[in-house]
């Protein structure tokens, strides 16, 4: 029994899940930090991961200057780490606050519990479906971003390729963007290569009017993940909504604004309607 005081111990995470870690410690990767808010009512507590222990990590925090009331709190941790040369892959853990030191340079340091794992999953302030091509009059994406009155004839991608479904789809639809999935092929005739910070101009014209909600709207985007199959050479691309346009009721140019916190206003009740009819419609198959 002496013995095993002296035996060491074994990490609760298993190598794949530490190799994780390890790949955001390399990479600097910046982790939200979000707390309950009976914990703290800050917002945009950020960290990076400084050391990973055998039961425990070191957590350089951002965005604040003083201890505070943390230990103690558990938390939810959301970042993402490089994945070949131009894709992401998004990840989270909920951890425990063991202990919080003042670092020599002034900032602050979590002393935290290693996670029992960390998951595959990305922080969304809105929820996320996957698209019904009849909740569409329209549905156009030009390459480049803030165009005014761009040529249909310029489209990369339409309504009536992503009807066809064969070279392209669109993969699902949030307040915060969209994702796509293009072939091989499809990159090929359009002559696109993909790759991150691509810029997008979209245009969405819905079937269906929506008390109080518009009935078009135009967008710019950015790619922010780029995730090419190694087989297949096919590529699932992750546009986020970075500005929403709105024209003036005169023939002035269109004015883009900023879109705050990754959340389109102008989407979050469609979204949320499409979420609701497809619950729906799923507890009507169950009974």
């Amino acid at each position: 029994m002496i013995l095993d005081l002296f035996k060491k111990k074994k990490s609760p995470l298993d190598p794949a899940h530490r190799e994780v870690l390890e790949q955001a410690q390399l990479q600097r990767s910046k982790m939200d930090l979000v707390f309950e808010e009976s914990v703290t009512s800050i917002t945009g507590l950020s960290c990076a991961v400084n050391t990973i222990g055998q039961q425990s990590m070191a957590l350089d925090v951002y965005g604040l200057t003083k201890p505070g009331n943390f230990s103690g709190r558990y938390f939810s941790c959301y970042f993402r780490i490089r994945e070949g040369k131009t894709g992401f892959a998004f990840h989270s853990f909920r951890a425990k606050v063991l202990e919080v030191r003042q670092a020599k340079n002034g900032g602050i340091v979590f002393v935290v519990s290693l996670p029992s794992g960390v998951d595959r999953s990305q922080r969304r302030r809105s929820m996320r479906v996957r698209p019904d091509l009849g909740w569409f009059e329209e549905l156009m994406f030009w390459r480049g971003a803030k165009l005014q009155n761009p040529e249909k004839d310029a489209i990369l991608l339409g309504l009536n390729e992503l009807r066809q479904g064969k070279l392209c789809r669109l993969e699902n639809i949030s307040a915060g963007g969209v994702g796509l999935h293009l072939e091989r092929e499809f990159c090929r005739q359009s002559q696109f290569c993909p790759s991150m910070h691509d810029e997008f101009t979209v245009y969405l014209r819905f079937a269906q009017d929506m008390r109080n909600q518009p009935r078009e709207l135009w967008f710019t985007g950015k790619a922010v993940r780029v995730s090419e199959d190694p087989v297949t050479r096919d590529t699932d691309i992750g546009v986020e909504f970075r500005h929403v346009g709105r024209k003036p009721a005169t023939d002035e140019e269109m004015e883009w604004v900023s879109v705050q916190e990754n959340v389109a206003e102008e989407l979050i009740t469609r979204i949320f309607e499409w979420h609701a009819a497809i619950c729906r419609e799923r507890a009507g198959t169950v009974e």
